[in-house]
C-alpha cells in the first residue's frame, strides 16, 4: 500500500507522537494491520522516518500506543462520570463503568481497530502486548477504586492488589466474546450479539460482586441499552468503512 506524498509538518514531539498515531489508526482501520506499513504511516502523517523512530522503534509498537491511548480516554471518561456520581462507592462505580461504555461507544473507531486485531488468528503475540499496554493503565485505576470501596466501608477484598489483577484479567479474556458478538451483529443477529455478550458481562458483574464483598447484583456491567449502543457504534464503523471502500472502487 503507498499513499501520494504529503508535505511534511514541523510538530513538537507530543503534536508528532500523535499525528502518527492518529495516521496509524486510521490506515489500520481502513486497510488492515497487515497492509500497512510504516512508510505507509509516515506519508499519511507527512512526517519524516526520523520523526517517528524517535516515538517508536517498531510498527507493532504503534498498537500498544493505540491500546494504552484507548484505556487512557476509556478510564478518563469513566473517572468523569465517577467524580460527578451521587451515592456511595458502588453508585460511583457504577457510574464509572457506564461511562467508560459509553465512551466506548462514541469512540468506536478506535475500539475496533483493536477489536479486530484481537481477532485474527495468528496474532497471540500482539494480543500480548495490547494487554501488556493496557495493563499500566488499568490496575491503577482499579487499585483507586478498590481503595474508594474500602475507604467507604462498601467493599471487603482479601487482596486489594490480586483483585485488581483478576478483574484486570477478566476484561481481557472478554475479548474473542466481543469480537464474536461484533461478528453476529454484524451478520443480521444484533439481539443474540446483545445476549451473548451480556450473558458474558452478567458473569462478570458477579464474579466482581464476590470479589469486592458486594451483594448479588451490586456491579452493574451488562446494562441491555449500553450494550446497544456499544454494538451499534462498532458495525456502523464497518458500514463506514464499506461504503468508503466501493465507493472508492467505483471511481
Amino acid at each position: 500500500m503507498k499513499q501520494a506524498g504529503s508535505r511534511r509538518l514541523r510538530l513538537d514531539p507530543e503534536a508528532r507522537r500523535e499525528a502518527i498515531l492518529d495516521a496509524a489508526q486510521a490506515l489500520f482501520r481502513t486497510h488492515g494491520w497487515d497492509n500497512v506499513s510504516v512508510a505507509d504511516i509516515l506519508d499519511a502523517a507527512g512526517l519524516s522516518k526520523g520523526g517517528f523512530y524517535h516515538h517508536f522503534s517498531a510498527r507493532e509498537d504503534l498498537l500498544s500506543a493505540l491500546a494504552q491511548r484507548v484505556a487512557e480516554r476509556a478510564l478518563a471518561a469513566g473517572d468523569e462520570a465517577r467524580r460527578n456520581a451521587e451515592g456511595g462507592a458502588v453508585a460511583r462505580l457504577n457510574a464509572f463503568l457506564a461511562g467508560s461504555m459509553r465512551w466506548q461507544a462514541e469512540n468506536a473507531g478506535e475500539i475496533r481497530v483493536l477489536i479486530d486485531i484481537l481477532a485474527h488468528p495468528g496474532n497471540d503475540l500482539l494480543v500480548q502486548r495490547l494487554a501488556q499496554a493496557t495493563r499500566g493503565v488499568v490496575i491503577p485505576e482499579l487499585l483507586a477504586i478498590i481503595g474508594d470501596g474500602l475507604a467507604d466501608g462498601a467493599f471487603d477484598v482479601v487482596d486489594a492488589n490480586v483483585t485488581a489483577e483478576i478483574i484486570f484479567n477478566m476484561t481481557q479474556d472478554r475479548s474473542p466474546v466481543l469480537a464474536d458478538a461484533v461478528a453476529r451483529a454484524s451478520g443480521g443477529h444484533f439481539e443474540v450479539a446483545v445476549e451473548r455478550l451480556g450473558a458474558r458481562l452478567r458473569v462478570e458483574g458477579a464474579a466482581c460482586d464476590r470479589l469486592l464483598g458486594l451483594s448479588p447484583g451490586s456491579v452493574v456491567l451488562s446494562h441491555p441499552d449500553n450494550i446497544r449502543r456499544l454494538l451499534t457504534g462498532l458495525i456502523n464503523v464497518k458500514s463506514d468503512l464499506s461504503t468508503r471502500k466501493n465507493t472508492s472502487v467505483e471511481d
